[in-house]
């Protein structure tokens, strides 16, 4: 697939270079020739001898359309907007000249590998290595890259992970960050108000970080990618749509389900070749273009700045008081980090039913309050309720059907004005001997 691909890449890059322009963004104004639809006639050069045998005009309506032809024209069709290219050409310049470049991929399952034979064959992977090859200095030697990608994390799980598993990991603030949660944030509890967090609070960098929007699709062809188109517009960030690149193919019979599919949500190897191959025709793109002015980043939000100062509470840290309650065991089976296989919460709370029933309680001036807990299929965990400065707000599952340990972020108070709150966790009546696991906490002010 990448021989196709780099076949038709100059072809598509000296097409960008000359496209046409729609406000900031550059877009390609090429097209690529599509395949014969008919079969032509052999010339008579003498009459015939015999009644003459009929010649079909037409082919036979079964032939394949050329990989090489219909594939460059879907990597093209990912490309939903370049935005403001003033960033990602900033980026792709100083790997250029052998500066350090930081990139880091935040999302989901499909962020994180799965699907793939193994995770380094994931998208987020194959993306890195590509750039490092075409931009980097000396081998790619300069580019720095982390995959923070996690099964089940919509982007208010993202907001409270970014600093621990993106900056901490990387050692800076990303250059380049890739968000990718149109598959996750399916009724996620901040209703949009943690993606545009997550993009403002990466925008405001001091080293001038480029943002882009990667919308994958779930095998149903669904996806969020319309509940965003807004907001990263009003911030001016490139937007990459694998739904939107898949629908031509898909009409022409030439891409299937079993080609790019793993399961319903997963793209398998071809499947995660495509999203890279779809990263890297913005890179080119932009690369091909010249400089947009940077566009100023917004005094107000699109919708709203409410958790953008979001901190994830770990123990013994300043402005929090932790009463562990009989919340006192640490959970050993939670989900593992795809690259490194350590604990994705390693600093967590396990109710303990020798421990007694007193209650996991957080004391902190906050406006919004964030509970991230574990639900498994044993027969082992059972429910909790959540209090909010003596009122009971919420009843948590800890025991589902579908449980895989995985992660479950619920938002237990949202307030517009900062104040102290006592958020307590305990198990619920009939749960006092069951276990429940709070994976992580947070809140912003």
């Amino acid at each position: 697939m990448r021989k196709i691909w780099g076949l038709m890449v100059v072809g598509l890059l000296l097409t960008a270079a000359c496209g046409k322009k729609n406000g900031n963004a550059s877009v390609p104004g090429g097209t690529v020739t599509p395949a014969m639809s008919g079969t032509p006639t052999k010339e008579i050069t003498a009459a015939p001898t015999a009644e003459p045998t009929a010649v079909p005009t037409k082919a036979p309506t079964n032939t394949p359309v050329p990989e090489e032809i219909w594939y460059p024209e879907m990597i093209q069709s990912s490309l939903k907007s370049v935005g403001n290219n003033a960033r990602l050409k900033k980026v792709i310049e100083k790997a250029k000249a052998g500066e350090n470049v930081y990139i880091a991929t935040l999302g989901g399952s499909v962020t994180e590998g799965a699907g793939a034979t193994t995770m380094k064959q994931g998208y987020a992977y194959l993306f890195a290595e590509e750039f490092r090859k075409k931009y980097g200095k000396d081998g790619g030697d300069n580019i720095r890259f982390v995959n923070a990608g996690l099964g089940g994390t919509p982007s208010s799980l993202g907001i409270l992970r970014y600093e621990k598993d993106v900056v901490e990991e990387l050692g800076h603030t990303p250059d380049l960050l890739i968000l990718e949660f149109s598959v996750n944030d399916y009724q996620e509890e901040t209703a949009g108000r943690a993606m545009e967090a997550l993009v403002y609070n990466a925008l405001r960098g001091e080293n001038d970080p480029a943002v882009v929007m990667l919308f994958a699709v779930f095998k149903n062809k669904w996806n969020l990618q319309d509940n965003y188109v807004a907001m990263s517009k009003y911030y001016g960030l490139p937007m990459v749509s694998i739904k939107d690149a898949i629908v031509k193919p898909y009409a022409m019979k030439v891409l299937n389900d079993a080609k790019f599919f793993y399961d319903e949500y997963h793209p398998k190897n071809y499947g995660h070749v495509v999203m890279s191959d779809c990263l890297m025709y913005l890179m080119d793109t932009v690369d091909a273009a010249e400089a947009d002015e940077m566009q100023e980043l917004p005094e107000e939000p699109k919708k709203s700045f409410a958790f953008c100062n979001t901190v994830l509470i770990e123990e013994n840290m300043s402005g929090v008081t932790v009463e562990k309650g009989s919340f006192t065991e640490v959970d050993r089976a939670v989900q593992s980090r795809g690259w490194d296989n350590k604990s994705s919460f390693p600093n967590n709370w396990k109710h303990d039913p020798k421990s007694g029933t007193k209650a996991l309680r957080f004391t902190v001036k906050c406006k919004n309050f964030m509970i991230n807990y574990k639900t498994s299929s044993s027969a082992e965990f059972g429910s909790a309720e959540v209090y909010v400065d003596g009122k009971k707000v919420r009843s948590l599952e800890g025991k589902t059907a579908g449980g895989w340990n995985n992660s479950n972020l619920v938002v237990v108070l949202d307030e517009s004005e900062t104040a102290e709150h006592v958020i307590e966790i305990k198990m619920a009546e009939g749960s006092e001997d069951k276990a429940f696991t709070v994976l992580a906490a947070g809140y912003s002010y």
